[in-house]
């Protein structure tokens, strides 16, 4: 009876410890600090579609990745590695939650200033005209 309690326990522990190095900063905290910190530059809201549609959600990790490749090709300069542009996606729907995503441009603080405004730019630019193309795509498919 034990080890049932442990393995529980463990797999608590194991996903707050996980989850304890991705939150972002609430309000009143002090945002991480430090050579290496990371910032979210910009966000944005993309509305999607207002009824489910799995393949539109599974559509959009590679419409994500792509923009993302897409503009670290385009705006990184010498070093895109340093400078270590990444994204996040959150649904945010009332009723149906992928009817809109906020994405995050997220990138090290030390760049953010120099390299933030033209790279989340052309990371949104990017997004957004993808999403434009996937949904219009669909709307074609739908009779």
């Amino acid at each position: 009876m034990r080890a049932g309690l442990t393995v529980p326990a463990l797999l608590a522990a194991a996903f707050l410890s996980a989850c304890s190095h991705s939150r972002p900063a609430l309000p009143g905290e002090r945002a991480p600090q430090g050579p290496g910190a990371a910032a979210v530059f910009e966000k944005r809201t993309f509305a999607l579609v207002k009824v489910p549609d799995p393949d539109l959600e599974m559509a959009l990790e590679s419409i994500l990745s792509d923009s993302h490749a897409a503009a670290m090709r385009r705006y990184s300069g010498d070093s895109p590695l340093e400078i270590g542009f990444t994204y996040s996606m959150a649904p945010r729907g009332a009723v149906y939650p992928f009817s809109e995503i906020e994405v995050s441009c997220i990138m090290q603080q030390k760049y953010a200033s120099r390299k933030g405004p033209e790279l989340c730019s052309g990371f949104f630019s990017e997004l957004d005209a993808r999403i434009k193309k996937a949904l219009a795509a669909r709307q074609q498919v739908t009779p």
